[in-house]
């Protein structure tokens, strides 16, 4: 299910878990000396486990803010669920049914003022970082690309059962339906992108741009009007339990700190992926 269906079903419906997890306050998490943080498993760039060791963006920035509290980061990877509110609750405010604990911060939520405002059991924000529908073209093409009126004449690619694919087959009322080349994993669609298959791969730019990189795949990035679409952006942040808001605003600190020396942008292109700082509110 993608972000911006989870965030839809978070609003309009709530699952209210049995049990309860303690929410531990700022002094309590430096006293410790190690901050509880839960990622997403299988989230690559941003988060995923490779040979023992949990890599990511997400991952490396967890670590970075930990760093600047002045205590560990014990990194946990849990599985994306079906509801955004049921993340949150599973892991920031209860604690999973299975007995796992509740971490004391989370990344990688979408910051959404409509959902923010009707989950009250969680304090989110902190936007670190934003997400970008765009597409990708070769490098060396010659013809500016100014609609995607484009892919009446040409292939263009994206993964089935996305927001993207909803946009292209709906485009022009189905103009593009013979021309939509669907994949069912990124990894896939730039392989045939690479190939000539198709004119242009149009998805989420970090997860086909880190892909892109890591296989030497040069493409050049547009982003073109969407009419219709939900969002076409989104900024991730993080998600602390309600009652600790003071943990919350010191996470934010920290993140403000790793944007302004630059090392947030260091981290994103560590893994291929250009940075794309959150709008100024």
């Amino acid at each position: 299910m993608g972000v911006l269906d989870r965030i839809a079903a978070g609003v309009l419906a709530g699952l209210m878990l049995a049990g309860g997890a303690h929410a531990r306050p700022l002094d309590e998490v430096i006293q410790s000396k190690v901050l509880h943080v839960v990622l997403y498993d299988d989230n690559e760039p941003f988060s995923w486990e490779e040979g023992g060791t949990i890599k990511g963006i997400d991952a490396d920035i967890a670590r970075a803010v930990a760093g600047k509290l002045g205590v560990e980061a014990d990194l946990i990877l849990r599985m994306q669920g079906e509801k955004l509110d049921q993340d949150l609750r599973f892991n920031i405010v209860r604690g999973t049914l299975g007995g796992g604990i509740a971490g004391d911060v989370m990344f990688h939520i979408p910051v959404d003022q409509e959902f923010t405002a009707s989950f009250r059991e969680a304090a989110i924000g902190n936007a670190y970082f934003e997400q970008r529908v765009a597409l990708a073209l070769k490098p060396d093409r010659g013809s500016a690309v100014e609609s995607f009126d484009t892919f009446k004449s040409e292939k263009v690619g994206v993964q089935l059962g996305t927001v993207s694919d909803y946009f292209l087959m709906r485009f022009d009322d189905g103009a593009l339906v013979n021309n939509v080349a669907h994949y069912l994993k990124p990894a896939q669609g730039v392989a045939r992108f690479e190939s000539g298959e198709m004119g242009g791969v149009l998805g989420v730019r970090s997860s086909l741009e880190a892909l892109m990189k890591s296989k030497g795949i040069a493409a050049k990035w547009v982003s073109l009007p969407m009419p219709g679409i939900v969002r076409s952006s989104w900024v991730l942040g993080t998600a602390v339990n309600e009652k600790s808001r003071d943990l919350g605003h010191a996470a934010g600190a920290a993140l403000a700190e790793l944007a302004a020396d630059g090392t947030l942008k260091t981290i994103t292109e560590k893994y291929g992926v250009s940075y794309m700082p959150p709008p100024t509110p």
